[in-house]
């Protein structure tokens, strides 16, 4: 367990190379600058990441994980109650996160695309039906279905995020969740 200045110096790192990210693209930020944006010394930024690239990657697997975490948890479920649940603690948490979904939206030569928000879902979901086919010997869902739900929700997260996420995460939860429930999810 991390104690809580190196917590709190890694969030004031992640903030200000937020920042800098929505300024430059990421092989343009170096440690001078990300360490000056922090108020920080260099050595400190090292104490905590081997490179901007590194910090990059533990930002997105961070991202990543809470996000699968939320699947997992939730969905998928026969209960539709799962359902809504799962896409409020998701809109909720790209709200609290607003800085890193904008940047998904609007890439500037970042590596952080919407493509790989997409690839992360439906990974999971196809996973998740494959596991269930295996088990029922039976085929519910293919890839271009799973393709096709998938782009839908996101491209609602993404207008939203792009409109500068003026509904409540509850609102756009909901009416992503009714558009699920229309279609058959």
């Amino acid at each position: 367990m991390e104690d809580r200045r190196s917590i709190k110096t890694k969030r004031a790192i992640k903030e200000a190379f937020l920042k800098l990210l929505h300024e430059k693209e990421i092989n343009k930020i170096t440690v001078s600058d990300l360490s000056r944006r922090a108020d920080l010394g260099r050595g400190t930024f090292y104490l905590h990441y081997k490179d901007i690239f590194d910090l990059y990657e533990q930002i997105e697997n961070e991202l990543f994980d809470q996000l699968g975490r939320f699947y997992d948890d939730y969905f998928p479920s026969e209960d539709p109650h799962n359902l809504l649940t799962f896409i409020e603690k998701t809109t909720e948490y790209i709200y609290q996160n607003a800085a890193i979904f904008t940047l998904l939206t609007k890439p500037k030569g970042n590596i952080l695309t919407i493509n790989k928000f997409k690839d992360f879902f439906q990974r999971k979901i196809f996973e998740e039906l494959s596991m269930i086919e295996q088990s029922e010997n039976e085929v519910t869902c293919d890839e271009m279905e799973i393709s096709f739900v998938v782009s839908g929700v996101v491209g609602v997260l993404e207008e939203w995020i792009n409109e500068g996420m003026v509904q409540t995460p509850a609102h756009v939860a909901g009416v992503i969740h009714r558009i699920l429930l229309k279609i058959g999810v």
